[in-house]
């Protein structure tokens, strides 16, 4: 497949109630957030893990993924002995049948051939493997690169919940335990991503990746079933697609809550607040190096520009703006 021509900016924009939408492991697994503003942060890190989750619940097969170009190279890899593969064992796993006997940048080469066609996850977000001692490494900069923080549009309150653990505290105990973990009662969290038609020409990335990513954002999110991640939910997913070189930027700073009818640290859903997109469609109306916007967003969203206020394929539509339907 081609590699992408064009430059791309998503904006993905989800809720996550009574869960923690990324956790801090060195502060007790507190949601993230700023000191400063008091909003919810979420890590690159953790969206890119949510995609690898995704592609690697669509096939359990190692095999079969490798064959369809949809492996996931950063992913937990065990060695014979039962412990954690580093960077240079997850390179051999690749270079064992295709460079038995290559060494230095022909043996970096041949990593890079096998990585770049048998994984979605190095097209994507490209990749750093070490191929051992006096021996050039395999580093790839992603086509794809998400904002390090991904901020909530309004502040957040963690809060604290103790429950009744399964088991005993030890080993003389009559009574049950009890188990702490820390969520949020609610949270309204704006991703933002580019993908650079540049960088896709190293890492091969293609229109099929680009929408295997999308799908993944989406449904990925929505399927987040562990004990501290369900209640994700996606609402808005917009891809602009500009000509080489431009893009607008900045997106999520262009949109804002509105018509709030309780303070920030009371939103508990969508019937709080509409989401005003007034400034993001002025600048893409305004801006001529954008060829195509596609939308996928939940009904449940309401959105104004102005006075007016509908879903957001309408309010673009009103802008003088053509959105196509995403289809997942």
């Amino acid at each position: 497949m081609q590699p992408i021509t064009n430059r791309y900016e998503i904006l993905f924009v989800y809720e996550a109630r009574d869960c923690n939408p990324n956790g801090d492991p060195l502060d007790e697994n507190r949601p993230r957030t700023d000191p400063e503003t008091g909003e919810a942060t979420v890590s690159d890190v953790r969206i890119k893990r949510t995609v690898r989750d995704y592609f690697l619940a669509q096939e359990p097969d190692v095999e079969r993924r490798l064959a369809a170009g949809r492996e996931v190279l950063i992913r937990d890899t065990l060695k014979a002995d039962g412990h954690l593969c580093e960077g240079k064992d997850r390179a051999e796993q690749f270079l064992k049948e295709v460079a038995r006997d290559k060494k230095g940048e022909a043996r970096r080469q041949a990593l890079e051939e096998a990585v770049l066609s048998g994984c979605i996850d190095a097209r994507l977000f490209g990749a750093t493997l070490p191929l051992g001692k006096n021996e050039p490494s395999l580093q790839l900069t992603g086509a794809t690169q998400f904002a390090a923080f991904n901020r909530s549009l309004h502040r957040v309150s963690p809060t604290l919940v103790q429950q009744t653990a399964a088991y005993a505290g030890n080993a003389k105990s009559n009574q049950k335990s009890f188990a702490e973990r820390w969520l949020l009662p609610y949270a309204l969290i704006a991703a933002y991503g580019v993908v650079n038609e540049a960088a896709a020409r190293s890492t091969r990335m293609s229109a099929a990746d680009l929408d295997a990513l999308l799908a993944a954002l989406w449904r990925g999110t929505a399927d987040l079933n562990t004990h501290s991640k369900l209640g994700h939910d996606p609402l808005l997913l917009v891809v602009a697609e500009y000509r080489p070189g431009y893009r607008l930027g900045a997106l999520p700073r262009r949109i804002a809550l509105a018509d709030q009818d309780r303070e920030d640290t009371a939103l508990r859903s969508t019937r709080d607040f509409t989401l005003d997109v007034g400034e993001l469609l002025q600048g893409w109306s305004a801006m001529s190096r954008l060829t195509g916007l596609r939308v996928m967003a939940d009904a449940r969203l309401r959105c104004r520009a102005g006075e007016q206020v509908d879903d957001f394929i309408a309010l673009a539509r009103a802008a003088g703006l053509e959105p196509q339907a995403l289809e997942l």
